[in-house]
């Protein structure tokens, strides 16, 4: 028998306890405490007061759907956390707000991956985090013509 882990999320919109030991992947719901920028401010609109923020002056941003595949497609070694914004709305201000770009890029840091991309809405993604280093490239791009050309560039790709 695993161990158990109790974690801030729900799945499925159920708070129940979640097998995940005979599966590939978890689905969670989520939101995301992000700072006050102009996106942000304009994505709550007239509605937005200060009694909103939490004590460190931050806002909740959610639901926000978060798949974690325990092998990621791109290459099997790595784990992928894909987390999608709810409404289209959502998503076009993960694309905007540099606050919310900071908050992934952050949670990628600190969590030792090495890529954190973010859906623009369109065909390409912006890749804002990639082996250790803060960066603005797209898939498709000049760089990456794709996630494959994109994942060989991830640490120990021939282990």
């Amino acid at each position: 028998m695993g161990l158990d882990y109790l974690v801030p999320f729900t799945s499925r919109f159920e708070s129940q306890p979640v097998d995940c030991s005979a599966s590939d992947w978890l689905d969670l719901d989520t939101s995301v405490m992000v700072g006050v920028d102009d996106e942000v401010r304009e994505f709550f609109g007239d509605g937005f007061e200060i009694r909103d923020r939490d004590e460190a002056g931050r806002v909740s941003i959610g639901y926000v759907y978060l798949t974690v595949k325990f092998a990621s497609t791109l290459h099997p070694r790595y784990a992928s956390l894909s987390f999608t914004a709810a409404t289209t709305g959502m998503s076009l201000l993960f694309e905007r707000s540099a606050s919310v770009r900071a908050v992934f890029t952050g949670l990628t840091a600190a969590s030792g991956g090495v890529c954190c991309l973010l859906d623009t809405e369109s065909a390409t993604f912006q890749v804002c985090w990639l082996n250790g280093q803060t960066i603005r490239e797209t898939v498709p791009g000049p760089r990456f013509a794709g996630f494959r050309d994109l994942a060989a560039t991830w640490p120990d790709q021939n282990l």
